[in-house]
């Protein structure tokens, strides 16, 4: 089992990855913003990020340069 993270601040989007992925049997994570996901992978590096590109605050694009530093490695 995977330890997926996603990031979107629509809620409906977030609700059905996040059932899908359950369903398939992954531990999900969800974060409606770029500051609140690098928070989280502060405590729990994920296996996956799946990131929206335009966010509140940070967006995507830029936030993926601070999970490159905080979690290297992670798709």
């Amino acid at each position: 089992m995977s330890h997926v993270l996603i990031v979107d601040d629509e809620e409906s989007i977030c609700w059905g990855l996040q059932r899908l992925l359950t369903e398939t049997g992954h531990d999900v994570s969800v974060a409606a913003s770029a500051e609140e996901a690098l928070d989280s992978v502060s405590h729990q590096a994920p296996d996956l990020v799946v990131l929206d590109v335009r966010l509140p605050g940070m967006d995507g694009l830029s936030a993926m340069e601070h999970f490159g530093r905080q979690a290297a490695g992670v798709p």
